[in-house]
C-alpha cells in the first residue's frame, strides 16, 4: 500500500485538500470504500462537511468514523471483538470492589479510595497506563528509581496493586475502551473492506502506543493511507 503525507501549517487547507480528493475518488472508484479517521468530538461535523462538500449531497462509500467507531465497524465484519466493552461507570463499580477486596494492602491510598471522585481518579490512571503501553515492570522502574523513602514510591506501590486486580477481575470477561483497537489491530488482516481502502487520518495532534500499532496494521493492509502534518510557524519560516 502508499502511504502518503499532506504536510501544510494551519489553516492552509490540508482538510479541504484531502476532502475533495477522497470525494473525487469515491465517485469515480464506487466499488472502493473510505474512511476518514477523526477523533469521537469530530466526527458529526466532518460528515456534515463531505455532505455539503459533495455535489450529488450523499458520501454513500465514504465513511467517518472515530477509531473506536471503526473498531465495531470491523468487528460487524470479522465476528471480532466478542467480549462486552467496559464503560467508564463499569470500571469505577469494579474498581470500588477491588479496593474494597485489598483495603488492607494499601498504604497510601486506602484512606481516599472512598471519597468522592477518588475512584475515578484511579480509574483515568489506569486507563492513560493502558493507552500508553505501562505495565508493572515499568510502573517498578520508577519506584526503584523514587526510592522507598519517597511518599511517590508507595502510591505506585498501591496503584500497581489496584492495576494488578483490576487486570485480573478484567480476563476473559470484558475488554475495556483503551484494549479495543488491540483487538482491532489482530482483526484488521481479516477485513475484507478494509483491504481495498483508503484511510484517511484527519484531527489528531498525535497517537498512543495502541493507536500506533493500529495504524501499522491498516498501513500493511489497506490500499492507502493518507496522513496530515501540521507545521509551526517557524517551521514553516514565519
Amino acid at each position: 500500500m502508499s502511504l502518503q503525507f499532506i504536510i501544510g501549517s494551519s489553516g492552509a487547507g490540508k482538510s479541504y485538500f484531502a476532502y475533495e480528493r477522497v470525494i473525487r475518488e469515491s465517485m469515480e472508484h464506487p466499488e472502493r470504500n473510505y474512511y476518514i479517521i477523526v477523533p469521537e468530538q469530530f466526527t458529526m461535523q466532518t460528515q456534515k462537511d463531505l455532505v455539503m462538500m459533495h455535489e450529488r449531497k450523499g458520501i454513500m462509500n465514504i465513511d467517518v468514523l472515530s477509531f473506536a467507531r471503526l473498531a465495531y465497524r470491523v468487528f460487524e465484519e470479522t465476528g471480532g471483538g466478542g467480549l462486552p466493552v467496559l464503560d467508564d461507570e463499569g470500571k469505577n463499580l469494579i474498581l470500588r470492589k477491588i479496593a474494597g477486596d485489598y483495603e488492607s494492602e494499601l498504604k497510601m491510598l486506602g484512606g481516599h479510595m472512598k471519597k468522592q471522585g477518588y475512584i475515578s481518579e484511579v480509574k483515568s490512571v489506569i486507563s492513560e497506563f493502558t493507552q500508553y503501553d505501562i505495565g508493572e515492570d515499568e510502573i517498578e522502574r520508577v519506584m526503584e528509581s523514587a526510592g522507598e523513602s519517597s511518599r511517590l514510591y508507595y502510591k505506585l506501590a498501591d496503584i500497581r496493586l489496584l492495576y494488578r486486580g483490576f487486570t485480573d477481575y478484567l480476563r476473559e470477561k470484558y475488554i475495556t475502551k483503551e484494549e479495543l483497537l488491540d483487538v482491532l489491530s489482530c482483526e484488521v488482516e481479516k477485513s475484507e473492506r478494509l483491504k481495498n481502502s483508503t484511510v484517511v487520518l484527519d484531527g489528531f495532534t498525535g497517537f498512543t502506543p495502541v493507536q500506533d500499532r493500529l495504524l501499522g496494521e491498516l498501513m500493511r493492509h489497506c490500499r492507502e493511507a493518507v496522513s496530515y502534518t501540521h507545521l509551526r510557524a517557524h517551521e514553516t519560516g514565519r
